[in-house]
């Protein structure tokens, strides 16, 4: 037996309401017994969700009146494309133990540190800052920090 694919809807949203936004919309399918049958926040959020559901006017009927929803983008969302969104690709790893690097987010902004750990598994770094007076352990993502000066 195949299986059977549902049409993916993105549905556009106000930036930061995501999560907000999924409740009401989950609320609202099971009550009204909508035909919607996943609603995916993708984890780095930028207005926008992905709505599987049994067809367009399912959709419509679902995000009808609901606050902070921008609408519905026209056409069937490619699943591969979605699947590219929620699976990014790791991104490649120069820095090193004992590297300078520069902290690009967050309050830290600007702030320079000694790599002292590195998990390429999981994208993390551990800094200890150069500019505090005790030795602080940070632990950042790879692509919070820049790379300034190689170690020995």
């Amino acid at each position: 037996m195949a299986q059977e694919r549902c049409p993916v809807y993105t549905i556009s949203v106000v930036s930061r309401q995501e999560y907000n936004v999924v409740i009401v919309l989950r609320m609202r399918a099971e009550s009204a017994k909508i035909p919607i049958y996943s609603i995916v926040v993708p984890p780095e959020s930028f207005g926008v969700l992905f709505m599987e559901g049994e067809s367009l006017p399912a959709v419509n009927r679902a995000v009808y009146g609901v606050k902070h929803v921008k609408g519905v983008m026209r056409g069937v969302t490619n699943v591969d494309e979605v699947m590219k969104i929620l699976k990014p690709a790791k991104p490649a790893v120069e820095i090193d133990v004992n590297d300078e690097v520069e902290i690009t987010a967050d309050v830290l902004k600007g702030s320079r540190g000694r790599v002292t750990f590195i998990d390429k598994e999981k994208g993390i770094v551990r800094v200890e800052l150069l500019d505090s007076a005790f030795p602080m352990p940070l632990d950042l993502k790879i692509t919070e920090v820049k790379l300034v000066k190689k170690g020995q």
